[in-house]
């Protein structure tokens, strides 16, 4: 089963990755069980929620805090995690968006995070950082990227391309906004290290092979991204 991760990341002891389309839609239970079984993680140790599109992000300092959450009736809405200790992670689903991950030098604290453009729009990577920072983040911070929509794919509208005017890119009268661009400069911004950021060229709608694309196919198929630390 592919999955696409980071290797300074997992030099730190930090298991993590995105699925692809031969993992099957992980909306789906059977598909998401079948994916922690083959890693020997407990899924009841891997934290959802519901996600919204917006820049709101749970901070979770230690395992014990994490079952609490496990225990609630219903789902926080949110749309990223800070996670704090061992023995638990989390996942998010995307078909576009991007799934960002972003940790200190030891992987001591780390980030997960759905970013959408409403939620990129909304400065969600530069307080990634503010918040990796507040709980206590040690040295320099690294950034890596899941597979999502490219520049060569996305389009937008005026309303759209408003929110981006630094990252757009103009090809046969049509409009196209770069995420990557605008995420890169957000981190940088707040005081990552762009040599630490990688952001890798796979473009969910560009490649149907290998990806879900909410955009190219209408459907609400997802890919999975998770993180962790045993």
């Amino acid at each position: 089963m592919p999955l696409y991760s980071d290797p300074r990341l997992l030099a730190l002891g930090v298991i993590h990755g995105t699925t692809d389309r031969a993992a099957g839609n992980m909306r789906l239970a059977e598909n998401t069980y079948r994916l922690f079984k083959a890693l020997e993680i407990n899924e009841t140790d891997i934290l959802r929620f519901k996600q919204i599109h917006s820049d709101r992000l749970i901070c979770v300092s230690s395992r014990e805090e994490a079952q609490r959450i496990q225990t609630q009736c219903t789902l926080q809405e949110a749309d990223g995690w800070i996670l704090r200790g061992e023995g638990f992670g989390a996942a998010i689903l995307t078909a576009d968006c991007v799934p960002l991950l972003v940790w200190d030098e030891k992987a001591s604290v780390v980030a997960l995070v759905h970013c959408g453009w409403r939620g990129i729009a909304a400065q969600l990577p530069a307080k990634i950082v503010q918040l990796l920072q507040k709980n206590g983040a040690q040295g320099d911070l690294s950034a890596w990227a899941g597979p999502h929509i490219q520049s060569c794919c996305f389009e937008v509208q005026q309303d759209v391309a408003e929110k981006f005017p630094s990252c757009l890119l103009h090809k046969n009268g049509k409009l196209y906004v770069d995420l990557n661009k605008e995420i890169t400069c957000q981190l940088t911004g707040a005081g990552v290290k762009t040599e630490n950021i990688r952001l890798p060229y796979h473009c969910t709608c560009g490649d149907k092979a290998r990806f879900f694309s909410y955009r190219r196919e209408h459907t609400k198929d997802a890919m999975l991204t998770f993180v962790y630390k045993p």
